[in-house]
């Protein structure tokens, strides 16, 4: 429980650290990236119908797209140009899904904390054994730091979800087997968490869920927010201004219902050595149960992510928000967008507004309450 605490309490505390010399005192600029994404692919064995890049994944299989993006050789020349221990998160698409992606991980491993999203229906037993040798021995040690499934509730409305049948059965063997063979070779890490989208259709799964991965022994259940907002790095729209619309509202969810499920999981947490974690960060039961009845405000939340997270897409463009490019890798040949012209600007911007209608809903985002 201790390092769990420490990984939670960081989680939420670095951020807001990280940030605050630059934010207060010249905003415009950040210190080097401390977290950073690379959405390796946009190729995925999955359609889950609420993802935010199902368009770009769709034309990523219809057109071939994939073939534009980057090489693993610019990949790791990427990687290179990043401090040294910085928290590097692979994504996609499905991470798995990139030809040579072991071979990014463990070049990224050798100098990096690393962090997996992945939807586990590649984590065959071989490719498991080969994750559990990239462990890290220590929270600030280099290596496979943590591993993040998602699992969308029971298996008829994960398989619903997903759009592909047999997607539970497949899922669940894949966390189970990486979970078993942490326990064979021993240690903590990685650090295994379970992530769930909260839905009108899975609202009764989400305790069962919390009670399936206490029992299996996953670190960390994490119920994060629907985000309706989409990710179109390709669409040529509005960065500049593309925030400023209001996020379109969800189907809503009874908030007797919800509520009392919410509850029902804070009872659990008490009893339980798996973490209960809500995204974003510092959100409560009362404001959870606000999004999904489409009453929230995004006044409410607070972004730091400008000075603190950078990502780089598939196609080597450089984001800090996935709404807005700062610039190209491919181009640049270094991380310099970071702190660019435009990154600049969206920094002051964001600063100033404190935060944009179109941010509501984001789990990158954090709570702050009413009017603070």
């Amino acid at each position: 429980m201790t390092n769990l605490f420490t990984l939670k309490s960081l989680q939420k505390v670095l951020p807001r650290l990280y940030s605050f010399l630059p934010y207060y005192l010249d905003p415009g600029r950040a210190f080097p990236p401390a977290h950073v994404f690379f959405e390796v692919t946009y190729r995925c064995n999955l359609r889950c119908d609420m993802c935010h890049f199902l368009e770009i994944i769709e034309d990523t299989e219809n057109n071939k797209t994939y073939k534009k993006e980057l090489s693993t050789e610019q990949i790791k020349r990427a990687i290179a140009s990043l401090p040294r221990s910085t928290l590097i998160t692979f994504t996609g698409g499905e991470a798995f899904m990139k030809a040579d992606f072991m071979d990014i991980l463990k070049y990224a491993a050798n100098n990096h904390k690393v962090h997996i999203i992945t939807n586990g229906m590649s984590l065959s037993e071989n490719v498991v054994k080969q994750l559990i040798d990239l462990r890290t021995r220590s929270l600030f040690s280099s290596g496979l730091l943590y591993m993040g499934v998602s699992l969308e509730g029971r298996e008829e409305f994960h398989d619903k979800v997903t759009v592909v049948p047999g997607s539970y059965k497949k899922t669940r063997a894949g966390l189970e087997r990486l979970v078993g063979q942490r326990k064979i070779f021993g240690g903590k890490y990685p650090l295994i968490h379970l992530t769930c989208v909260i839905s009108s259709g899975n609202v009764m799964d989400l305790v069962p869920l919390y009670d399936y991965a206490e029992k299996l022994g996953v670190n960390v259940c994490n119920f994060v927010l629907q985000n309706p907002a989409t990710y179109w790095h390709a669409k040529d729209y509005d960065q500049d201004n593309h925030l400023l619309e209001k996020t379109p509202q969800i189907e809503e969810i009874d908030p007797k219902i919800l509520k009392g499920q919410l509850d029902l999981l804070l009872t659990r947490e008490k009893a339980y050595s798996s973490q209960l974690r809500f995204s974003p960060n510092y959100i409560t039961p009362d404001e959870i149960v606000r999004y999904y009845s489409n009453q929230s405000s995004y006044k409410d939340y607070r972004c730091y992510t400008p000075w603190t997270k950078m990502a780089f897409s598939a196609y080597g463009d450089i984001f800090s928000c996935p709404h807005y490019r700062l610039g190209s890798f491919v181009n640049e040949g270094n991380i310099s967008p970071w702190n660019g012209e435009r990154s600049r600007e969206f920094r002051e911007r964001i600063k100033n507004e404190k935060i944009f209608p179109g941010c509501l809903g984001c789990c990158q985002s954090e709570y702050i309450g009413s009017e603070k």
